[in-house]
């Protein structure tokens, strides 16, 4: 089965919301940079991207995410998001704070990356858009201390007669009530001791390489990876209509 990118995709700017500006935002930040710039070299109207993340850079932060000694103390969204636009003059928006799914109508963001790592907060994001029509897509990023998947899937309802992909809620329920190790890293070496250095990348690439190929190559033959940064192993997931 094959899915198609939404035809209005290729018509007009797509809008993204980015959760999270950590491990794997900073480096989805970046990626989604030189996706804006080589889609532009291709006549489309590219992206506009909104980051969400009320955390400021800590010196456990340094090396494992996208930031520098330098960075220290500073807003991850407001500065990631200011470096991108002076880097590759876009006008990216960042909000130093907290993504509210109460808050928001999803209808709109065409997708929303969610680089989350508190499993709650993954499964309100996707029960808060479960009940809208015309929703947009959740793109989801999760991992472990060296494995991690991928999800690419619709947030909402779909008109009759459409292909609904399933999101990361629909796969696993479970998420809702899971606990979490919300034991913040005083340093480095504690940080690495619970996650491998690279997990993070090794779950940014092949989500990049969705919306790459949804952008470039007109949609999707799987929506998603699971992904070992131990063994090397990199399993797609097959696309299934929910």
């Amino acid at each position: 089965m094959k899915f198609n990118t939404p035809f209005e995709w290729f018509e007009s700017s797509v809008n993204i919301a980015l959760i999270g500006a950590g491990g794997s935002g900073s480096q989805a930040l970046s990626a989604l940079s030189k996706i804006d710039y080589s889609i532009k070299q291709l006549e489309h109207e590219g992206l506009n991207v909104t980051v969400f993340d009320p955390d400021t850079v800590s010196a456990a932060n340094v090396g494992r995410q996208n930031f520098y000694p330098a960075d220290i103390g500073q807003n991850k969204a407001v500065l990631l998001t200011h470096r991108a636009n002076i880097f590759y003059g876009t006008n990216w928006k960042a909000h130093p704070v907290a993504f509210n799914p109460s808050e928001y109508d999803f209808r709109g963001f065409d997708i929303i990356i969610c680089c989350v790592d508190k499993a709650q907060f993954r499964a309100d994001l996707a029960k808060a858009g479960r009940d809208y029509y015309n929703a947009g897509f959740l793109l989801d990023m999760g991992n472990g201390s060296s494995t991690g998947q991928v999800i690419f899937g619709h947030l909402g309802k779909v008109c009759e007669g459409e292909i609904r992909l399933p999101n990361v809620f629909d796969y696993y329920p479970n998420l809702d009530g899971m606990k979490d190790d919300d034991t913040p890293s005083c340093s480095m070496q504690e940080a690495l001791s619970k996650q491998d250095l690279f997990v993070n990348t090794g779950v940014v690439q092949p989500a990049m390489n969705l919306l790459w190929s949804l952008l470039r190559h007109g949609g999707l033959d799987h929506q998603g990876v699971y992904v070992d940064v131990r063994t090397g192993e990199s399993s797609p997931i097959n696309i299934m209509a929910a």
